[in-house]
């Protein structure tokens, strides 16, 4: 993988190692200008070593989760390339028949077209290589041994054009000449020479039209693309093939002499040929779209699906980044708290710090250096560790991945293990300085007293005039930070830029930024600092050396302006030449910072997120129709205006309690009024409905995966104010059950006492657990529901067993071939519904032919029409029940059902889709509608790719794609089979669907083994659909445990995040605990104490998840949008969910039992002594 969002990984590092190198350079300039400081720092953070542990576990989540991302991501784009590389071998361009092209007709490419593609290429050096080739589906057997290969590929090609690919090898990687083919010898692919048991100079039986023929194997070959179908073309699985000339191969199916498609081989090896295929692609196309062409199509090349293999990868490292981002947040909340938790445990001493003289930034500066400490150890452990996780997570996807042919083997990207230390320095170290700078706001009195901070919401000006001033003051902090923010992004776009020019780029930023930093500062009478010492010193001097001119340039100036008028404007020309208005802003807030910090409060911050969020929710709804926005600007304007409410005098406690309950109602709609009338499910945007009223509602506001974070983070912060500012009702609850308790009462009251007299640390801790077991129970929740839509019995469809004929040898009628077998006769097969399918070109009747698209035909005699147990999503006028469609259709050829996958609303292009590929077939109608609304009759036209032969049909149902998530071959445009046998030759491939007399999965498996072995001359391939659809199921679950088990590494944060409380509460609260047994608590009850209190935390925490997760989930799954139209019904995975919570409660209680029994052995006497 070498770029993700379509980003270089090498620009990618680089910003992150130059983001990285600015961090350690705060450091190092704090231990240059203050070592002691530093001291102070690395002192305090191997004083606790159990401590210091818990918190190196904690800060090294957000590393570990992007390091398993990019190992992950790396190791499946690796795989698949190595894959795309073995598939095309020294093939580079695929082309194939274009039936978009005109009206054109019959089957494959003839040899007319494969000479005018040999004189076009001839004089092209770019190619080295052309060959036609006849690709068919033939059963093989080992006759002897009694194996066969239903489906293997026989791949016909002209041994002289062959030759010229250089695409055989053998085993060993030798070059096998095509020349050694013969009328009656064969080469065939390592895997099907393992699967049936021959080898070379052995015989192999092919069957083709029913009849028997036998060759000589004169050698084994590897398994590629042209011999093999080594990633299970066709929806099948893996095949091994056959390589004859391209006349046998005529001889045998009897099809005559046209090619499947045409290979080129650019000039160059298997690897190195990326670079000159665009330029032979971009002539072909130039060439074949001229008048008189040939009818062809680049339908592949091996630029395009290595590209594709690296596209694929990043999609992993996305997926994997979404999905830890409630892990990264977790972690970075508990930065954040251990922070808040360090600071209240040195507050007397950083007042007293304060007193002596230190400045706040001086304690900023020690709480950076010490969090550094943590952050550097911590990075290069969660890398490693991110590399062992993603190992755990390539073991699983091996095993999914290997049904489908493909090889996952471990590889990463050295480029991603820097890019993942980089960022994880880069999180923490932001995390560390806002929480550093948070800690060190105190007031000296109320810090050596130990007193408590007054209400932060509250103001002292409450007037309006007040707010105003408070609100510019804050303008003056977001402008100062704009205008920071702007000049690093372009620094750091210099140096990534200037990597091509030799960092002069880069060298010229650093002068202007040298410039306007002299020249801001000088003009507010702000001298610039500089090291005191000697070599320090020095190299201080060397680095201002880019301010010299400038400091020329401001001398003559200033002698300018002070030697008279004329000189005096020259002077002041020269000033605002070099500076201009950027530097007079700066200069501004530089000579306007006391007034700022004297006015600035929490009223203007919130009057600043209310102008924000009104912003961000008009933009948002009633410009972009963009969900991220327009909820997030929702929620940001709700919390500002109970900001206000506190910042006037209102309750803290009424007014927060009001907006979590309006914001978890807003998050949370359509319940409960989804779940009281079925009109409900629609009132999901009360703001919108308002507008509505006088006539500004805004059109439908669209989101993707990124609401999933933004949900689960509103939702949890809201819920958390909730529980936060009300869970003291808890303990009148309790009160009146202090008899169910007894011995009990004093401990629970104490344990939830505790908590609540420390409001900001619950709250981070209950948002920590909250946010991961929401993001969990989301995922569970939906992976349950989604597997019983796609999963559950109407993917089976009425039957029990598939079987799918080989077009080499047709199948009249199967049920003759099994009473001929002995099968028919036993009951044992109790109804066969056989399809006929077909490719065809399909378009809407008012629609011209520019409009057709291809898709599957399928002609259904009537006993599949009877026998089926398809459900309909929806029918046309005159059908009010299912069965009354099937029953028209069986009497009228030219009705028809469609699968409901090609509405046009579902209709997406695939991640490496080809522009020029054939359209595909869509219903140019809206599902919602087609539902709810009748509907006449939609005709279609079918034509026949073959013969360019048309039939129009009428559309009267949609079925359910329910039923067409396992057998792919239910995704047809179904018709009457007379159709097909009237109109269309009969297909070209038989479909038969059996019902047997034992429907259990074990029984129709028996069956669909003796059909297979019964018809194995005729190379048919039979399975149990129920067998078919645990295997989609255990694939599925193995995704969902994937995801799952990765997103609930953010648990361990929760876990960590309540073991440093507990440890850091023990010693905060020793002279208490003293107190406590003082008055009586037993040794058991102390224990007890502290271990329900975690248990409150965790307890709270885990259900709040539990049921927010649940809520927004039956949202999601009774949403027509969200599920594409499909009725769910809506099941909750209990012992899945039962899992999570047992293993979050029972990690998190085994984290606090040791805190709490060291609190339990506090001997009483020393603890009463203790000061701090």
């Amino acid at each position: 993988m070498t770029e993700l969002f379509g980003i270089p990984l090498v620009r990618i590092m680089f910003g992150g190692l130059i983001l990285m190198g600015l961090a350690f350079s705060v450091v190092i300039w704090i231990a240059v200008k203050n070592p002691l400081l530093v001291r102070m720092g690395l002192r305090n953070a191997v004083r606790r070593k159990a401590q210091t542990t818990l918190i190196v576990i904690g800060l090294m989540l957000s590393t570990l989760i992007i390091s398993a991302a990019f190992a992950t991501g790396d190791t499946v784009g690796y795989s698949i390339t190595n894959a795309v590389y073995s598939e095309f071998s020294q093939a580079d361009l695929v082309l194939a028949r274009n039936v978009d092209r005109g009206r054109t007709t019959g089957e494959g490419i003839s040899p007319a077209d494969l000479a005018a593609l040999k004189a076009f290429v001839a004089s092209d050096s770019d190619v080295d290589g052309i060959a036609g080739i006849v690709q068919e589906r033939i059963p093989a057997l080992n006759a002897e041994r009694r194996l066969s290969e239903p489906r293997a590929l026989l791949a016909g090609v002209d041994p002289v054009d062959m030759a010229t690919l250089k695409s055989l090898t053998a085993p060993d990687g030798t070059e096998v000449s095509p020349a050694s083919l013969s009328k009656d010898g064969v080469f065939i692919s390592e895997r099907l020479s393992k699967d049936i048991g021959l080898a070379k100079g052995q015989t192999l039986t092919v069957f083709a039209n029913n009849q028997p023929s036998t060759f000589r194997v004169i050698e084994v070959v590897q398994d590629n693309a042209l011999t093999a179908s080594t990633l299970g073309a066709d929806g099948g699985e893996p095949a091994g093939g056959i390589v004859a000339t391209r006349e046998v191969v005529n001889t045998l199916t009897g099809k005559g002499d046209r090619y499947s498609l045409l290979v080129i081989s650019a000039t160059g090896g298997v690897r190195d040929t990326l670079e000159v295929i665009p330029g032979i692609e971009d002539r072909l196309k130039t060439w074949l779209a001229a008048e008189g062409a040939p009818a062809l199509r680049v339908v592949s090349t091996k630029e395009q699906a290595v590209g594709f293999a690296e596209l694929f990868g990043s999609i992993f490292v996305t997926f994997f980044l979404v999905f830890g981002l409630f892990s990264i947040a977790a972690g970075i909340m508990l930065i954040f708290l251990t922070f808040v938790m360090l600071a209240a445990e040195r507050r007397s001493e950083m007042g007293m710090a304060r007193a002596v003289g230190m400045k706040r930034s001086h304690l900023t500066q020690s709480f950076v250096a010490e969090g550094m400490a943590y952050n550097v150890g911590s990075a290069f452990v969660g890398a490693l560790l991110g590399l062992g996780v993603a190992w755990i997570l390539i073991t699983v996807l091996g095993q999914v991945f290997g049904d489908f042919g493909l090889n996952i083997a471990f590889h990463f990207n050295p480029q991603g293990f820097v890019i993942a230390y980089a960022l994880g320095v880069v999180i923490t170290f932001i995390t560390v300085a806002f929480s550093s700078w948070r800690a060190a706001n105190l007031n000296i009195v109320r810090a050596i007293r130990d007193l408590p901070e007054p209400q932060p919401l509250a103001g002292r000006d409450r007037t309006i005039s007040g707010l105003l001033l408070a609100a510019v003051g804050v303008g003056w902090y977001l402008l100062w930070t704009v205008l920071i923010g702007i000049g690093l992004v372009i620094g750091v776009q210099a140096f990534i830029f200037g990597l091509g020019f030799y960092v002069l780029p880069f060298l010229a930023y650093l002068l202007a930024a040298g410039y306007f930093i002299y020249g801001a500062r000088g003009a507010a009478r702000t001298p610039l600092w500089l090291p005191k010492r000697g070599v320090l010193r020095v190299v201080g001097a060397v680095l201002t050396i880019p301010t010299l001119p400038l400091r020329v340039l401001e001398g003559a100036a200033r002698a300018l302006m002070a030697s008279g008028a004329i000189a005096g404007r020259i002077g002041r020309a020269i000033w605002w030449l070099v500076f201009g208005p950027v530097a007079l802003l700066a200069w501004g807030l530089l000579r306007t910072r006391a007034w700022a910090n004297r006015h600035r409060n929490v009223g203007g911050w919130a009057v600043v997120m209310l102008i924000t969020g009104i912003a961000l929710t008009i933009w948002g709804g009633w410009d972009i129709q963009q969900q991220f926005a327009y909820t997030s600007g929702t929620t940001l304007a709700i919390f500002a205006i109970a900001m206000l409410a506190v910042y006037f005098g209102a309750s803290s406690r009424l007014s927060f309690t009001i907006a979590s309950a309006v914001l978890l109602w807003y998050w949370l709609l359509p319940l409960p009024f989804s779940l009281l009338f079925e009109g409900g499910k629609g009132w999901n945007d009360p703001l919108n409905g308002l507008a509505g009223l006088v006539g500004l509602e805004h059109g439908p506001v669209a989101g993707n995966i990124e609401m999933f974070f933004v949900s689960g983070l509103c939702i949890t912060a809201s819920s958390t104010l909730f529980v936060v500012f009300n869970a003291d009702r808890l303990l009148g609850l309790l009160r009146g059950g202090s008899g169910v308790f007894r011995g009990m009462t004093p401990a629970i009251r104490t344990a939830i006492a505790y908590p609540l007299a420390s409001k900001f640390r619950t709250g981070m801790t209950l948002a920590m657990f909250g946010l991961v077991m929401f993001s969990l129970v989301v995922m569970a929740t939906l992976n349950h529901n989604f597997s019983q839509l796609f999963l559950g019995d109407d993917a089976e469809g009425g039957y029990q067993i598939a079987v799918t004929g080989n077009p080499t040898n047709r199948i009249p009628d199967l049920r003759a071939a099994l009473r001929n077998a002995g099968i028919a006769d036993d009951g044992t097969v109790t109804g066969v519904g056989t399809l006929v399918t077909m490719p065809a070109r399909i378009r809407m009747g008012e629609q011209d032919d520019t409009k057709a698209g291809t898709y599957r035909l399928a002609g259904a005699d009537a006993e599949f029409l009877r026998l089926a147990r398809f459900p309909l999503s929806a029918r046309a006028s005159g059908y009010a029940t299912d069965a009354e469609v099937f029953a028209a259709m069986q009497k009228d050829p030219t009705l028809a059902v469609v699968d409901e996958s090609r509405f046009a609303i579902n209709q997406q292009v695939p991640f490496g889709a080809d522009a020029d590929a054939p359209r595909q077939f869509v219903i140019d109608r809206e599902p919602v509608t087609m539902k709810e609304q009748p509907w006449e009759p939609i005709p279609l036209v079918i034509r026949d790719i073959r013969t360019g032969d048309e039939a129009t049909v009428r559309v009267i149902g949609f079925v359910d794609q329910a039923v067409t998530s396992v057998v792919q071959d239910w995704a047809s445009v179904f018709v009457g089979r007379q159709l097909l046998d009237q109109r269309f030759k009969s297909g070209t491939t038989d479909l038969f669907f059996l019902t047997t007399r034992d429907t259990s999965t074990p029984g129709a498996v028996q069956v669909a083994q003796n059909v297979e072995a019964a018809l194995l001359e005729k190379g048919v391939q039979a399975k149990s659909i129920r067998e078919r659809i645990e295997d989609s199921a255990a694939q599925s679950q193995a995704f969902q445990t994937l995801f799952e088990g990765f997103m609930g590494l953010g648990m361990i944060v929760g876990i960590a995040a309540l073991g440093v409380i507990a440890f850091r509460t023990v010693a905060e609260r020793r002279q208490q605990i003293g107190m406590l047994r003082a008055i009586g608590y037993s040794r058991r009850l102390v224990a007890l104490t502290f271990f329900l209190e975690s248990s409150f935390i965790a307890v709270t925490g885990i259900g709040m998840g539990l049921v927010l997760g649940s809520a927004l989930s039956y949202n999601l799954m009774t949403s027509p949008e969200f599920t594409q139209g499909s009725t769910v019904d809506y099941g909750v995975p209990w012992g899945r969910l039962a899992l999570i919570v047992g293993i979050a409660y029972a990690a998190s209680a085994l984290m606090t039992l040791i805190p709490a029994r060291s609190a339990s052995r506090v001997p009483v006497a020393e603890a009463l002594r203790y000061s701090g």
